[in-house]
């Protein structure tokens, strides 16, 4: 018969291990995201089965809020039954609940930070051959040919990482990037770990450089002005010179690359981009209060679109705010907005309680509430709430960020 403590032990062992194994599988494409986060589901459930509960978040009521106006636009919506077909991938949303509950301490939360940070950099250093060679790895493991996008301005390949684009892995390497861009710079952190972040971060940030991502790229510089303002002094310091490194590497690592964050201010180069949005602004006027219905977007679009001849991709509204509404009209987006604004008022009082002797835990609260504006930031061009793949590294870092923020509360009953 197992002894109580040793229960306990193996439980807690349970935990760490499941905990770890999602931190590492963020960068590692959508597969492997949602195998660990099975597991760490699972280890929840028990959690929640022991406690004969379901244990409270500080975001509870927001996201039920937001679900309820999603779900009365899907009442009201021209095909209800379809779009309810589409509610299965919201499932990924566990990632906030398992990892905000099961995250018990700081240290815990800086460990789980560290190893995001370090898997990214290792997906990173193989996105930077990747950007040179054109090498798939993780096609040629499944015996299918390389699918990398030869780089259309200049040499080298579009950098995707372990993702199916180079889009998808710009907007995921956003997160570990802005952890890593906080974390380097706290106090209380040993010289060998601060030199290998500040590896990391040099590896990443070529990678997203090599992703061809405009939205990101400027995502990322405002991320790391906002720290400047925010830190100041000698962080202030390290954070503009962060900066000038990504400026210098968008205009001076290839001409490609360089005429491709040219364009970002290039009106006449971004009609297409305008042409998207025109047409969903249309969609969202013919029905403006609850929209189309979530997950109806395809089965709407075309004749929108059809309107809108220069438009190059009908997939969705590239941009988080417009698809919402598009989805689920004035209501949704209303609730939308709502969650967000939450996460960064509980995020930013977190960061604002805290000291300079709760470090690391302060810098890694207000690179994880950067991390959130940044993936706001890259909304504004990009669908990046409907990527699985960003999503599931949103949640984890939301949870992050809510768990840094309450760390004076009562932490939850330990696994048995």
């Amino acid at each position: 018969m197992v002894s109580e403590p040793a229960a306990a032990g193996a439980a807690a062992r349970w935990r760490s291990l499941a905990l770890g194994a999602f931190a590492v599988a963020m960068p590692l494409g959508i597969a492997v995201q949602q195998g660990a986060l099975a597991l760490l589901g699972s280890v929840f459930v028990v959690y929640c089965v022991q406690a004969r509960r379901l244990p409270r978040s500080p975001l509870d009521g927001w996201l039920a809020v937001f679900a309820a106006a999603l779900l009365i636009s899907t009442a009201f919506s021209p095909d209800p039954t379809r779009s309810l077909g589409a509610y299965p991938r919201l499932w990924i949303v566990l990632a906030f609940f398992a990892t905000y509950h099961l995250a018990r301490t700081r240290a815990e939360v800086e460990r789980l930070a560290w190893l995001m940070i370090a898997s990214a950099s290792l997906v990173a250093v193989y996105g930077v051959v990747q950007h040179y060679t054109g090498i798939d790895l993780a096609r040629t493991l499944l015996g299918k040919p390389a699918d990398v996008d030869r780089f259309w301005l200049g040499g080298g390949w579009r950098t995707k990482g372990l993702h199916p684009s180079g889009i998808t892995y710009a907007h995921n390497v956003l997160f570990p990037l802005t952890l890593a861009s906080g974390y380097a710079l706290a106090g209380g952190v040993a010289r060998r770990r601060r030199l290998l972040l500040t590896i990391g971060w040099l590896a990443m940030l070529l990678a997203l450089v090599f992703s061809a991502t405009r939205g990101v790229w400027i995502a990322f510089a405002l991320v790391l002005l906002l720290l400047a303002i925010v830190r100041g002094g000698r962080s202030a310091i390290a954070a503009l010179a962060g900066l000038a490194v990504l400026l210098a590497a968008l205009g001076g690592m290839d001409a490609g690359i360089r005429e491709r964050a040219r364009t970002a201010f290039d009106l006449a180069a971004n009609i297409p981009r305008t042409q998207i949005w025109r047409a969903n602004l249309d969609m969202a006027r013919e029905r403006p209060l609850l929209g189309w219905g979530y997950g109806s977007y395809k089965h709407i679009r075309q004749p929108f679109y059809d309107r809108y001849p220069e438009a190059d991709t009908t997939a969705h509204a590239h941009n988080d705010f417009l698809q919402t509404l598009v989805d689920g009209g004035a209501l949704a987006l209303a609730a939308f907005v709502a969650l967000f604004a939450r996460i960064l008022v509980i995020g930013g009082r977190g960061y604002r309680a805290m000291t300079a002797a709760d470090e690391p835990a302060r810098s890694l609260a207000i690179a994880a509430w950067l991390a959130v504006v940044g993936f706001l930031i890259g909304g504004l061009t990009q669908y990046n709430f409907g990527d699985a793949e960003v999503v599931v590294c949103l949640w984890f870092t939301v949870a992050l960020s809510m768990r840094l923020a309450d760390q004076r509360a009562a932490a939850p009953p330990p696994l048995r």
